[in-house]
């Protein structure tokens, strides 16, 4: 009776953090009535194209005339056509009801694993950092990027038990997982597959007794559970990756960055490990050495987050990438490193019970701050989609002729046209998956002919300023943001 006292206790600290992250999602899931996200329209899209045609592999209505190969993973949009079948409502809500689901998941599988991995005491703690973190914040909206994120320390921590001696069956899983977030997010995937390669050679460098057959295993499920879906696709269509746009910010932004993706508390404690691991190597006189003799943990954080630096650093030669997004990625062994430097406090002179009261203030005042600051991130965020633009979109799903294309002047409109009225769009989300596009500087600069629109089937212009058109043009809906020109040629 007294262990499953325990053990009933055990799980229920384990849950207390997920459902205060759960509790926060749900303020602006109640005080919205549309998801917070952006990128969620064109997810939508997407799962209303799979609910229409089941299975498909291309997308007639965003980048019209043209449309495009779907290079976008699937998974997340089939959930969504699922759940909203199953339950029979809009995907809009279902997407709006999955925040609280997401954020609770995500923090749970990053405390459950980090419980795996050490103790509860540090998945608490870690926890307590990781509400700190834009890795959480961006948690609250519903996108297969936070799925990935949910799956990603779930398929590391399988892989890095098969390692130390268990079954194989655990790289299968591993393996599966992976091939999960292949299916959901490819950069979170790729990341992964990076963390798990260079921690696998890092064990081979140290001469580590590891099985490194289940690494081949786990790579042939993750390839097998990938090509269900890639397969096909790059078969039939090739592969295309546009660069997202970013902007160089140098060293400062940098480091800004950094600090904002991984929070200011997590950065500070994660130093002080630092400060502590280096004291350590001086006294041994090798800092390699101190590697050769870390633990296997330690090891798996270390070469996590410095693959992560290694990727992001080739910003700072001039490569535009989208840093903050690949920082998230570090996320779960930077709020552990973190905790192991707290830690350290407690340990500092055992013999002083000043320091175990530092080490507890410090861990309420963490926990405390960070769920705070959940609470205020919550209250102040709001959809990125707004009413002027709900309206828009709900005009073309009543008035709209489902065949001509809508140019629109605004940027950002697109997604939320075609997903809400499924009228063929000019650009329409997922930029680095497109494959021809309209001149859009031509329509922006307002030098094209009837020949122009007749040519790229332009039926519909959406602009938020005023501009000069054409007498074959009728303004057929306006709002306090925007018209809508329709082209009567």
């Amino acid at each position: 009776m007294k262990y499953q006292k325990i053990l009933t206790n055990e799980n229920l600290l384990l849950v207390i953090l997920p459902i205060i992250a759960f509790i926060i999602a749900l303020v602006p899931t109640l005080k919205f009535q549309q998801p917070l996200s952006w990128d969620i329209y064109y997810h939508v899209h997407l799962a209303k194209l799979y609910t229409e045609q089941c299975f498909t592999l291309w997308d007639p209505l965003t980048y019209a005339p043209f449309g495009r190969p779907i290079f976008y993973p699937p998974l997340f949009h089939y959930i969504l056509a699922a759940l909203s079948q199953i339950l029979k409502i809009d995907l809009f809500l279902v997407s709006r009801f999955l925040q609280p689901v997401f954020s609770f998941s995500f923090v749970f599988s990053f405390i459950y694993v980090t419980k795996k991995l050490y103790n509860l005491r540090v998945g608490l703690i870690s926890g307590g950092f990781l509400f700190f973190t834009a890795a959480f914040h961006r948690a609250l909206i519903p996108i297969p990027e936070t799925l990935a994120l949910i799956f990603f320390p779930l398929s590391i921590y399988f892989f890095f038990i098969v390692v130390e001696g268990k079954s194989l069956k655990y790289a299968i899983i591993s393996g599966i997982i992976a091939g999960l977030m292949f299916l959901t997010h490819t950069l979170t995937a790729l990341m992964m597959l990076g963390v798990v390669l260079v921690f696998t050679f890092c064990l081979k460098l140290r001469n580590d007794n590891v099985k490194f057959k289940s690494l081949w295993v786990f790579l042939g499920v993750t390839f097998l559970c990938t090509s269900l879906w890639w397969g096909s696709l790059i078969f039939q269509n090739g592969y295309v990756f546009n660069n997202p746009i970013a902007v160089i910010l140098g060293l400062k932004g940098y480091i800004i960055i950094l600090i904002k993706s991984w929070g200011v508390p997590a950065v500070v404690f994660t130093f002080l490990w630092v400060i502590i691991m280096v004291k350590k190597g001086m006294k041994q006189k090798s800092i390699r050495k101190l590697i050769q003799e870390c633990s296997r943990n330690e090891l798996l954080l270390i070469t996590w987050v410095s693959f992560i630096l290694l990727i992001t650093s080739v910003y700072l030669i001039g490569i535009p990438i989208l840093i903050d997004r690949i920082f998230n990625f570090a996320v779960f062994p930077m709020v552990i490193l973190a905790t192991l430097g707290l830690e350290y406090i407690r340990f500092i002179n055992s013999e002083k019970s000043i320091y175990s009261n530092i080490y507890r203030i410090l861990i309420v005042f963490l926990i405390l701050g960070g769920v705070s600051q959940g609470f205020l991130y919550a209250h102040s965020v709001e959809p990125l989609v707004n009413n002027s633009q709900l309206d828009v979109a709900q005009w073309f799903a009543e008035n709209g002729d489902k065949k001509r294309v809508v140019m629109s002047l605004s940027e950002g409109i697109d997604p939320v046209i075609v997903s809400v009225s499924r009228q063929p769009v000019s650009t329409g989300g997922y930029h680095p998956g497109m494959v021809k596009v309209l001149n859009r500087e031509l329509y922006y600069s307002g030098n094209y002919s009837r020949e122009d629109l007749i040519r790229d089937n332009i039926g519909y212009f959406v602009e938020n300023s005023h501009t000069v058109h054409p007498n074959y043009f009728k303004l057929v809906y306006q709002n306090k943001d925007y018209k809508v020109w329709r082209v009567d040629i």
